[in-house]
């Protein structure tokens, strides 16, 4: 999410809640005028929502974002809107001064092939100092820069975050406690974040996946136009021999305002159940312009294995371009197109492919959705 993004998104979710419960959940800009700073609201609900549109070319297999959606376009539906689509609701109770509660619920195509809403933040926030402040509930696990922003789609420039990039981890919250101290100077903030938890996620498969002594660390450096943010994270997988998997990031943006660009790396390092290690690693670059109410962009993106012994491989580079238009406030249109390049015996990220489909080739998609913020 650029810095432009997160003000928009700042305008839209947080005026009606407190200014220092906002920039908590990352959907404050860091640099929020005085104008910005509102008295806190006992009881705030606020909401967000995509309706999107998608087509792909290939006909053997699914185009989806997410590794935990089953189907998607191409062999389930020529035009599928489980792709993008999803539904959000927040609401945020300020306690007392230095205590809150969040509760985000999200309905979205998952793995049983449903809607059903389910909790993606259910937690307590306290204050110990200005700076200082813990978290106890499921909690969002800040492995990405637009971890925080990645389903509210407003937020986003482009139609969706990199496939490659942002489906390389599976597990996206934890239930358990964290720790956040965000030190402040006259130009600069800078964010620190220690997480301890667990979590279960169940896969396209129905099988529940235990991840236990999730342990995480994030930094985000905010200074003007420019955001890097970096994070390290493990945990031990109950369908892994052995069971430790670990996943690192590193990305920026500079969003000087008439123009943004932004570039982010990760790399995932996973076991099998047959003690093979499996390393991926994943990138993006994308930048663009805003001219009026338009914001034209391109973005190039690659999923490579370094270590994929005894797996089929899973590799793919995209080029995509598209425009997001801003409407009416709160509201905009966006179109994407993404040609996908699947490496040489490998289909990539598709899913649900059918017996017989040929791998490797290139896939074409287009999307249509908007994005909407209440």
């Amino acid at each position: 999410m650029t810095a432009h993004s997160a003000r928009l998104a700042a305008l839209a979710l947080c005026l009606p809640l407190a200014a220092s419960s906002c920039a908590e959940e990352g959907l404050l800009a860091s640099s929020a005028s005085p104008a910005m700073q509102v008295a806190p609201a006992a009881l705030a609900l606020n909401g967000f929502g995509t309706l999107g549109f998608a087509r792909s070319s290939e006909r053997g297999a699914d185009f989806v974002f997410d590794n935990l959606q089953p189907k998607g376009t191409g062999r389930s539906h020529e035009w599928s809107n489980d792709v993008d689509s999803r539904l959000g609701l927040q609401l945020t109770a300020n306690l007392q001064p230095n205590l809150s509660a969040v509760l985000q619920v999200v309905s979205e195509y998952r793995w049983d092939g449903t809607y059903t809403p389910m909790v993606n933040w259910a937690y307590l926030r306290y204050a110990v100092t200005p700076a200082l402040s813990v978290r106890v509930g499921r909690i969002a696990l800040d492995s990405f820069m637009a971890s925080d922003s990645r389903k509210i789609g407003y937020s986003n420039i482009t139609a969706r975050p990199p496939t490659e990039v942002y489906r390389l981890l599976a597990l996206r919250d934890s239930d358990g406690i964290d720790a956040t101290y965000r030190y402040s100077d006259r130009d600069f903030v800078n964010t620190v974040s220690v997480l301890y938890g667990k979590r279960t996620v169940t896969n396209t498969r129905s099988v529940n996946v235990h991840s236990t002594d999730v342990a995480g660390l994030f930094e985000r450096f905010e200074q003007g136009p420019l955001t890097v943010h970096a994070a390290y994270q493990q945990r031990r997988v109950d369908n892994q021999n052995p069971p430790l998997g670990k996943f690192m990031s590193l990305g920026v943006a500079w969003d000087p305002g008439p123009w943004f660009a932004s570039a982010e790396w990760v790399k995932a390092i996973n076991y099998n159940a047959s003690n093979l290690k499996i390393t991926r690693a994943a990138w993006y670059l994308n930048g663009g312009v805003r001219v009026g109410d338009l914001s034209p962009y391109v973005t190039l993106s690659e999923l490579r294995p370094i270590s994929d012994t005894g797996q089929a491989p899973v590799g793919q580079h995209t080029y995509a371009a598209g425009v997001r238009w801003d409407i009416h406030r709160n509201i905009d249109v966006k179109f994407q197109w993404d040609h996908l390049r699947l490496n040489d015996h490998s289909f990539g990220t598709l899913q649900n492919v059918a017996p017989g489909t040929k791998a490797g080739g290139k896939v074409n998609v287009v999307s249509v959705l908007t994005d909407f913020v209440f």
